[in-house]
């Protein structure tokens, strides 16, 4: 009868337990869930093998107004940004282009093309200027600083990002020779 003093002291301490693995609860198993609903989207097997018929695709054109399009001439900040089906005016069969960007087939909702290696100011301009999956996405990727991983056996060699509509993100490589059409680019 006289240990109600002692009663109030056990749950008081059973009460900060309990709080302090709450709050390590909070602070670390829901972050991990987030970055783990986050990455489900990031590089997919389903995206890739989309981006790589993407890339085949651009391969495949013998227009020189794509072969243009990757020297990056006058573009200062060496990338290009395509809504949808924009890339399409680059290619050789653009009606092909369009059907598999199309929301039929790939459903594809933005491309951008940049250099090989994600360069530091490709970064800075991603954090001021696109929607925040996309710069999450540009932010975690892997830079080639390694001249052994920088293909330059190819007159181009670039990175496609690609963004579906449904969420999904991918990039894939796009080594070019730029010679009559793909020449010695990879598939």
């Amino acid at each position: 009868m006289n240990n109600k003093g002692f009663v109030l002291i056990e749950t008081i301490v059973t009460s900060v337990f309990v709080l302090g693995l709450f709050t390590f609860i909070v602070a670390n198993i829901i972050p991990l869930i987030g970055d783990y609903e986050k990455a489900s989207d990031y590089d997919t097997v389903e995206s890739v093998y989309d981006a790589h018929m993407i890339r085949k695709m651009l391969l495949k054109s013998d227009s020189g107004k794509l072969a243009n399009l990757l020297s990056f001439t006058n573009v200062p900040n060496k990338f290009y940004f395509f809504d949808g089906t924009e890339i399409c005016s680059y290619v050789t069969n653009s009606v092909y282009c369009k059907k598999l960007l199309s929301r039929d087939y790939l459903d594809v909702r933005e491309l951008v093309l940049t250099t090989y290696t994600i360069s530091d100011d490709f970064v800075s301009y991603a954090r001021k200027n696109f929607d925040r999956a996309l710069r999450e996405y540009i932010i975690q990727m892997q830079r080639y600083t390694n001249t052994e991983t920088n293909p330059s056996n190819y007159n181009f060699a670039r990175r496609l990002i690609v963004v579906f509509n449904d969420g999904r993100i991918t990039n894939i490589e796009l080594l070019f020779d730029g010679e009559g059409g793909s020449g010695g680019a990879t598939c």
